[in-house]
């Protein structure tokens, strides 16, 4: 299969981790294990009110979630700020650097507020990078519509089936072959899910994942 004419990456946790959130949720009164559960209950909500024709951004939907959770809103501020000061994952920029090597467009794809994603690719100096930053706030609804990825395509100047997505999210993966894109799964500590459809390549380097792609 000829390579990709360009990537689309997932930002939060494929590229950028929230370990790092899990102090300030002990800060604010949680327990650090309950990252996992906000993040979890954070997609539920969206994706039921997405499935409902309603659109609501991450920032929204995550209050509510830091409320029923009992965290107040200057425990909330606090966490928010977490969101910006997160660090790339090491195979980041090598990968991003193949990419731009090979003359292929690097997308950031991300469910996220666009400003934080911008702060994010800034602070980690990878913004030159980057040919393009999407969020779902473009479109109104939140992967994995097709429409988020028919947009990511679009605007890099492409075809739904010559872009591909990276993600570390079986779901998100699932979305971009629904849509009609091509998708590759970095294993950032979970396994792919076997009730979706097969992806091309399954790596726990992010480097090898665009290697193989491309390749």
């Amino acid at each position: 299969m000829s390579a990709p004419k360009a990537i689309a990456f997932d930002v939060i946790e494929t590229l950028f981790p929230l370990d790092p959130l899990r102090t300030r949720l002990a800060q604010v009164g949680l327990e650090e294990g309950d990252l996992d559960a906000f993040f979890a209950a954070l997609l539920r909500d969206a994706f039921a009110l997405d499935t409902c024709g309603i659109y609501a951004p991450f920032k929204q939907v995550a209050s509510s979630v830091l409320g029923q959770m009992g965290v107040d809103e200057d425990g909330q501020a606090h966490l928010f700020e977490g969101f910006s000061q997160l660090d790339a994952l090491p195979d980041v920029r090598p990968a991003f650097e193949r990419m731009n090597d090979a003359g292929i467009p690097v997308i950031c794809l991300t469910n996220g507020n666009p400003d934080v994603t911008d702060t994010l690719l800034q602070r980690n100096d990878l913004t030159d990078l980057v040919a393009h930053t999407i969020s779902i706030d473009a479109v109104k609804v939140w992967k994995p519509q097709a429409k988020v990825y028919h947009y990511a395509a679009e605007t890099a100047g492409v075809a739904p089936g010559d872009m591909a997505l990276i993600a570390c999210h079986a779901w998100d993966c699932q979305g971009a072959l629904s849509a009609g894109c091509r998708a590759a799964y970095v294993d950032r500590g979970k396994p792919y899910g076997s009730a979706m459809q097969p992806v091309e390549v399954q790596s726990d380097d992010l480097v090898k994942v665009v290697e193989a792609l491309l390749d």
